[in-house]
């Protein structure tokens, strides 16, 4: 993409913002946490304890705003806002509240700005209101660019999960797994990752931490790996066993494999989010002998590997064309292990278009008998 392109994309969803907030009476918007900063700015920052923000005002004013130690940084990114920095002996609210001059109803990420920052501008005299839905109702919506970059994530997941199945053996530590994978993702350009790969009954907790568990005959594997490619994620979780499957392990899969099947032919314009959790629950839930179904059937994907909405059984979204959802469904059976399978699944306007391409079986890892 040529930098004029990329300075096109960004100013319009400025533009786009900017709108949305004059449909709901603010006289600004104030984007704080670092996707959404990236998303109308192209520019990434380490935000750590500084103050970084975009202010998109309805009267045509805006400024990205961060440290002066960011400012090569941020005078690079694609991004026609003004740009405001302020030195070490400020903590950057002096300088948020002069381009907030004049504003009154400022909406903000609510669950980003933190307490400090938010008691600091309503004592200042501004009145904030929740407005991290108009960012995500920009966000949500996934362009063709965007499509793309989300495939192309998935694709180096895909390579490097290939690569893992094929040097997996017995006796390989999970602690050393894991930092393998993350060392091939960062070798093919990611910006972050998060591989969980658990063996056995550490299968069996779906946010389990690697450790020193070891691979062994019999065990399950349950290999969810994530990263960030040129700013959008991918995540994809494959299974597989050490040795020919057990008949838990073949039940389980087929039980979820069904259970992917049926959620992804629910993600289509018009379903609720909560009909895609459905979908995948009733077929879970029926095999209550193999295990427990202990999540929704997924999230949105973007610029973060976590974004709303969520299939969930509580959700009230619905799903239009342009979302990226994961769908994982999983069973799990505790001190035995967990089976779960996850592919990148685009809202298309006929319907669902997975945007990854490797395929849903057990890998088999010989057991060196």
């Amino acid at each position: 993409m040529s930098a004029v392109e990329a300075v096109r994309i960004v100013d319009a969803r400025v533009a786009q913002l900017r709108e949305l907030a004059v449909e709901a009476g603010l006289d600004a918007v104030l984007a704080t946490s670092d996707a959404s900063i990236a998303y109308l700015t192209g520019f990434w920052g380490m935000q750590l304890e500084r103050l970084f923000a975009v202010v998109v005002r309805a009267d045509g004013g805006g400024a990205i705003i961060g440290p002066s130690l960011d400012r090569e940084g941020i005078g690079t990114a694609p991004t026609g806002l003004e740009q405001v920095f302020y030195e070490p002996t400020s903590n950057g609210l002096p300088e948020l509240r002069q381009v907030l001059t004049g504003a009154t109803r400022v909406g903000v990420e609510e669950h980003h700005l933190n307490f400090g920052r938010s008691s600091a501008l309503t004592e200042a005299g501004l009145a904030l209101e929740p407005a991290a839905a108009l960012v995500m109702r920009l966000r949500e919506r996934k362009s063709a660019d965007e499509v793309e970059r989300l495939r192309a994530a998935c694709a180096v997941v895909e390579q490097v999960l290939q690569r893992m199945w094929e040097q997996l053996r017995p006796g390989d530590e999970e602690r050393t797994v894991n930092a393998r994978v993350d060392y091939w993702l960062r070798e093919r350009g990611a910006t972050a990752s998060h591989p969980l790969i658990l063996f056995g009954e550490h299968a069996a907790d779906p946010h389990g931490t690697p450790g020193s568990r070891r691979l062994a005959a019999g065990d399950v594997i349950c290999a969810d790996v994530s990263a960030q490619i040129d700013g959008y994620w991918g995540d994809l979780t494959r299974c597989g066993t050490v040795g020919e499957p057990s008949d838990w392990a073949r039940r389980a899969h087929a039980v979820v494999r069904e259970a992917h099947a049926a959620a992804v032919a629910e993600t289509r314009p018009g379903v609720e989010a909560r009909a895609v959790d459905a979908a995948q629950r009733r077929i879970v839930e029926a095999a209550g002998d193999v295990g427990q179904s202990l999540h929704g059937a997924g999230h949105a994907i973007g610029t973060e590997v976590h974004e709303p909405p969520f299939l969930v059984p509580t959700a009230t979204a619905t799903l239009v064309e342009g979302m990226v959802f994961t769908i994982e469904p999983g069973i799990y059976r505790s001190g035995i292990g967990g089976i779960r399978l996850e592919d990148d699944v685009l809202v298309g306007a006929e319907g669902p278009v997975v945007l990854s391409t490797l395929p849903l079986e057990l890998s088999v890892v010989t057991n060196g008998e």
